[in-house]
């Protein structure tokens, strides 16, 4: 407030002045006084030149001051900005036109722009264009513009419906400290099954090993004949029990990225179909409930084929055992996402197994080797999809169901 009187008093000072050299100038003009006129002149040109300052700077400062008029309209849109502004995922819009546009601060800093991506990357344009059901769970590298690293991303699409000239919004979630912390994890995992399976199996092979040893040096060959034949018989089943686990991890540890390629999701489950009829014949009947409408998917078509396989197998030696095993598949599209339900009327499975029957190497089979279901879960979360066992229906005639989500 004291600011704004003392500008006031000066450029009411200067103002006189400028009134007080208008008066006076043409009186000294006119008695021939012309050097005290140039100085007048001089005068109250710096009068008139101080006197704007003085009023532009007022004003000014008048105008950061005092709160701007903002409408409700323009208000709620700013915060909107602000909000958007503050999200860490990347935000990105499709207008009607096919452009797409960097709707916050993290996506015109991932993509260097400040609106319109003049060059989009080519793995979120094949990722946009992909003829699949669901937009949902597609993960795509893209280059970090902090390090120029490669980076994965979660991209979710939603449809805008034509708002404000938008038909899609999409949203990029950074997942690699994610993964890096599952593989981690994973590995721990793995190294602790490697250790204790085989530790399982070595443990008895040394043991015989020195029983066996003994028995070569005992005096009495003829009577120890028998005990040595039932040891190195021993050996050898732990050394073929030994050989098939690591034969199981290194069918893991060799899965190779997937080759996607749209496929018809019908034609898949059919001759899924005849691959498992060729092996169980009439003995268990697989059942195939497909959708109504063509699905088309897009995968790679041998690996899902084994996972569909694996799981159709597991199924398959779990009713066998009943008086009518039956096997169904069930496919429909749930949220606009492709998924497929394998049911048994086996003996059903421990909910608190529900997990574990995942995991690498374990089995609650006689003769299972634990990889089949293991590997299934990797194909599938490999195309970025998700595999997980079902709470049965508790009048329904399954006990097990196994979906899986592409």
């Amino acid at each position: 407030m004291g600011f704004k009187l003392h500008t006031v008093s000066a450029a009411l000072l200067r103002l006189m002045g400028l009134v007080s050299v208008c008066l006076l100038l043409t009186p000294v003009w006119q008695r021939g006084l012309y050097a005290t006129a140039s100085l007048l002149v001089c005068v109250g040109a710096g009068c008139i030149v101080s006197l704007v300052a003085t009023q532009v700077d007022l004003a000014r400062r008048m105008q950061r001051s005092e709160p701007s008029v903002v409408t409700p309209t323009d208000r709620e849109k700013l915060r909107n900005r602000a909000l958007l502004d503050h999200a860490p995922v990347p935000l990105l819009f499709r207008s009607v036109d096919g452009t797409l546009h960097a709707a916050n601060r993290a996506a015109r800093k991932l993509f260097k722009t400040e609106d319109r991506l003049i060059n989009p990357p080519a793995e979120l344009l094949a990722a946009l264009t992909e003829k699949r059901v669901s937009p949902e769970g597609r993960m795509i590298r893209l280059h970090s513009s902090a390090d120029s690293r490669l980076r994965m991303y979660a991209l979710s699409v939603g449809q805008g419906a034509g708002v404000g000239g938008i038909v899609e919004y999409l949203a990029l979630t950074n997942v690699e400290a994610g993964l890096k912390a599952a593989e981690a994890q994973a590995l721990r995992d793995l190294l602790q099954i490697l250790s204790h399976e085989i530790m399982n199996s070595l443990t008895p092979i040394v043991s015989l090993s020195v029983t066996a040893e003994e028995l070569f040096t005992d005096a009495d060959k003829d009577a120890s004949s028998p005990l040595i034949r039932e040891a190195l018989m021993t050996l050898r089943r732990r050394a073929e029990g030994l050989d098939k686990f690591v034969r199981g991890y290194r069918e893991l540890a060799r899965l190779p990225p997937p080759d996607l390629a749209p496929v018809e999701l019908e034609v898949l489950l059919r001759e899924t179909q005849t691959l498992f009829h060729a092996r169980w014949g009439n003995g268990v009947p697989l059942e195939l409930c497909l959708p109504f409408t063509r699905v088309l998917i897009r995968v790679d078509k041998v690996q899902i084929e084994q996972a569909l396989l694996n799981i159709l197998n597991n199924a398959a030696e779990a009713c066998a055992g009943q008086p009518s095993p039956s096997v169904q598949i069930v496919a429909e599209v749930i949220d606009g996402a492709a998924v497929i339900i394998v049911r048994d009327n086996g003996m059903g499975l421990d909910p608190s197994l529900h997990e574990e029957i995942f995991h690498p190497f374990v089995s609650f089979k006689e003769n299972g080797n634990g990889v089949g279901l293991s590997l299934a879960r990797q194909i599938i979360l490999g195309h970025g999809g998700a595999l997980e066992v079902d709470a049965p229906e508790p009048e329904g005639p399954w006990s097990t169901a196994f979906r899986m989500r592409l």
